[in-house]
């Protein structure tokens, strides 16, 4: 047997795992980022632990490995924040943090808090590594717990507050690891007969079916599945805002985003439709119009890899448990081939309505560029192998609605987090290098991290960041109007000081560049992904544009 140091061997285990990055904020286990960085991993050092946090969420969602961020024992709590947006999104990240030794803890010790607990709602694996010993096979519990099943986040806290306790003692035990959780989904079951007997009988009487995909058809990399189902049962399909890209949405039978930040078209076609089958989608809310769209008796099937999620927010509930490709794959082989092609040419009208809709609104003449116009005008000019990293909100809104996305590219949202965008884009970049990134978020997003333009610059992470400046909280507008009858008192509540994003920016040592017109983003957007740098355009646009309202 090899004894080698904890630090040794946990930066030969990350190796081992395929890990190429770690994302951190100083000062946690230092030997082993020396270790790593000798291995050819490349550790990011960011401005905060939500920065390092969010960038490794970004790392894990692109490539389905496990992203890695550390922080020392003050910082556990920094960190956690980051960590719920992970933990929503259902993305396998492994945070290591540093605590105070055993005789330190209960004791008022300087910095130190009781992490575990701040991790315990927002992780599915929560452990501390009381002795050296335990390091192996909690490491190997992290990857094996962050890839089965629903993935989610994990937590290790590590003595003493950096680490170094543990780091320089011996490990006695050969270096293992666990090579079929290296990424999710780990393992790939399929649904059983019965209820696909059950399944597929209520597909072949169903008149109006729709076929939603959900986050984790794009987990499990089942979008051509999925296609191949839809068109031999002539089921049209819609998404969730984070199923966008699963399918082209081209494609004859694609009818749109459903839910609060969808399209009129596709939660018309549900409220329509006589069953609903759900891939990999958690159901909630946001995606139902509250639990009203498919509204409460309407037949269901559904499908995911999480047994506690079947039939949790509809009882009505057909349930088939698995994987979301091979569950697919298995429909389509039992099904006989079907024709609905009357239903899927009145819901392929119903999108290309509301197609019409979008752009009568934004080429309406108007005396400052339009966020809606905006992001059509992105979609147009994206490289076939673009990776869309989108903020919450009303960013959102307008990137799920207006884009029209290839599977070719890939669609990444903040799962409820503002601020997730820009810093998480930047771990995208870092798991596929070779593909384009562009972050999209609004002036109050990119607020919460621009410091991390910085840490772009330093490492050459070259993304190309979009700022849709309004100077103002855009989405908070609208109530605040209601709240506040008086105008300027309202404007005081959510409009910021301008700010010219374009010269922080290039002060940081990105390409930057401000448009305030529709014809002027497609030429900024081919010189930034030109750029040797990491690129920003800040876009002028008008506050008072409303969003598409979904019914």
């Amino acid at each position: 047997m090899q004894q080698l140091f904890a630090y040794e061997y946990l930066a030969n285990m990350l190796k081992e795992y395929d890990v190429s990055h770690v994302f951190h904020m100083e000062a946690m286990l230092r030997l082993s980022l020396r270790e790593m960085e000798n291995l050819g991993i490349t550790p990011i050092l960011a401005h905060s632990e939500a920065g390092a946090g969010y960038m490794a969420d970004g790392y894990a969602r692109i490539t389905g490995k496990p992203g890695i961020c550390l922080a020392q024992s003050v910082g556990a709590a920094n960190m956690a924040g980051a960590i719920m947006d992970a933990y929503l999104a259902c993305s396998p990240v492994i945070v290591m943090t540093g605590k105070k030794l055993p005789f330190q803890q209960h004791r008022n010790a300087y910095q130190e808090s009781d992490h575990r607990l701040f991790f315990e709602a927002i992780t599915k694996f929560n452990a501390c590594v009381d002795t050296p010993e335990q390091l192996p096979y909690l490491i190997r519990q992290c990857f094996r717990a962050a890839t089965t099943g629903k993935p989610r986040p994990v937590h290790l806290d590590i003595p003493n507050r950096m680490g170094r306790t543990t780091e320089k003692a011996a490990v006695p035990e050969d270096l293992l690891i666990d090579p079929m959780y290296k990424r999710c989904p780990a393992f790939r079951p399929g649904a059983d007969e019965a209820s696909l007997i059950e399944a597929s009988s209520a597909l072949a009487t169903a008149r109006k079916p729709i076929l939603v995909i959900g986050r984790g058809v794009l987990i499990s990399e089942a979008g051509g599945a999925i296609k191949d189902l839809a068109v031999k049962a002539s089921i049209p399909m819609a998404a969730t805002p984070d199923g966008k890209t699963a399918v082209d949405e081209n494609h004859e039978l694609w009818i749109g985003i459903c839910g609060d930040y969808g399209m009129n078209c596709a939660n018309r076609a549900i409220a329509e439709a006589d069953l609903v089958i759900y891939f990999g989608s958690q159901i909630s809310d946001q995606t139902t119009l509250n639990w009203q769209c498919p509204l409460p008796g309407t037949k269901i099937i559904q499908v995911d890899i999480e047994p506690s999620e079947l039939g949790r927010n509809y009882p009505n509930t057909i349930a088939l448990l698995g994987d979301a490709g091979t569950v697919a794959r298995q429909l389509t082989e039992l099904i006989p081939a079907q024709d609905r092609a009357e239903w899927c040419t009145v819901l392929r009208t119903y999108y290309q309505e509301t197609c019409r809709d979008y752009e009568k609104r934004f080429l309406a003449i108007s005396p400052k560029l339009r966020p809606d116009r905006l992001c059509a005008e992105i979609g147009r000019v994206l490289p076939d192998n673009a990776v869309i990293v989108s903020d919450t909100g009303y960013s959102a809104i307008w990137t799920a609605t207006m884009m029209r996305l290839k599977t070719t590219q890939k669609y990444l949202r903040s799962a409820g987090t503002l601020g997730w965008a820009f810093p998480a884009s930047l771990g995208v970049k870092c798991g596929a290098p070779d593909r384009p990134v562009l972050c999209f978020t609004g002036d109050g997003g990119f607020y919460y991290h621009l410091s991390e333009m910085e840490t772009a610059a330093r490492y050459g992470i070259r993304t190309v960041t979009i700022v849709n400046n309004n100077n103002a909280l855009g989405q908070c507008v609208p109530d605040l109007q209601t709240v506040f009858t008086d105008s300027e008192q309202c404007a005081r509540r959510y409009e910021f000081t301008p700010v010219n994003f374009t010269k922080i920016a290039a002060e940081m040592g990105f390409y930057a560049q401000r448009v305030t017109e529709a014809q002027e983003v497609a030429a900024a957007l081919q010189s930034a992904f030109a750029s040797s740098k990491p690129a920003l355009i800040e876009a002028i646009t008008d506050v008072e544009t409303p969003i598409p309202q979904p019914k």
